[in-house]
């Protein structure tokens, strides 16, 4: 077994992993890692539904874009699993060439992704990452990380439309039934919705016409299966997709070793 643990901005995903496949997962609110005994107890008491905790663990990898949360998420997983707990871009490298302008500016999700499709997919791939932010990611043909875009993610509209006006509701994002909303609520649903489905083939058209001729295109993210169905160019939606490359990523690390 592997664990793969994806700390999100607004949410963590654990894994349990065979054979780089994912065999259950579950969520919980990213704030939660600032209370580290209450915490370690929901994981351990979620992980002990899946297996038992004395099995045999491989590996406990850790995909971070808080790095203010990482000294906590190790002292919470080391208390599970008495094991080293490895941290991507701390204590190993994404083996993946980083051609971004100034590297360490990309975010380690990123770059999880990048090798993910990478090893899943082969050379040649946009990949759209549907999280609080909604990143586009490019890797060449010649199997390099070359950089992307970066745009609001569909929660970050819902509360920007809420928080910053006087009279808009917050509202919870369900598939809209009409692009034409009828009401205050049906309006913005269909309004973040089809706009963000929009963005997305607009950008992935303006990138295959140019620098991205002929490449696959890879999804993945929470907000991806709602998407979709508004899209032409979502189609291919690789869930799990940073568990699945932690566990490649060690895999790697363990036949170089």
């Amino acid at each position: 077994m592997f664990i793969s643990v994806d700390v999100g901005n607004t949410n963590v995903t654990v894994g349990v992993l065979k054979d780089c496949n994912v065999l259950r997962s579950f969520k919980f609110d990213t704030g939660l890692l600032r209370s580290n005994k209450k915490c370690a107890d929901l994981i351990r008491e979620k992980l002990s539904i899946f297996f038992p905790l004395k099995d045999a663990i491989e590996g406990v990898y850790v995909c971070s874009v808080v790095p203010a949360l990482n000294k906590n998420i190790r002292t919470i997983l080391k208390s599970i699993f008495k094991t080293n707990i490895i941290v991507v871009g701390e204590d190993v490298i994404v083996p993946v060439m980083n051609r971004y302008r100034i590297p360490s500016q990309v975010g380690q999700d990123r770059l999880v992704n990048a090798y993910a499709s990478l090893k899943l997919y082969g050379a040649g791939l946009i990949i759209v990452d549907f999280g609080t932010a909604i990143t586009f990611d490019i890797v060449s043909k010649k199997s390099e990380y070359i950089g992307g875009l970066i745009t609001p993610g569909l929660k970050l509209m819902q509360e920007a439309l809420h928080k910053k006006t006087a009279l808009l509701p917050y509202v919870e994002l369900s598939r809209p039934m009409e692009i034409i909303g009828r009401d205050t609520v049906s309006s913005i649903r269909s309004g973040i919705v089809y706009g963000v489905a929009s963005l997305c083939d607009g950008i992935i058209d303006k990138l295959m016409s140019k620098e991205c001729k002929g490449y696959k295109v890879v999804s993945t993210g929470g907000d991806a299966e709602l998407i979709k169905p508004y899209s032409l160019r979502i189609t291919n939606i690789e869930n799990f997709l940073i568990l699945k490359g932690l566990c490649l990523i060690h895999d790697s690390q363990s036949k170089g070793k």
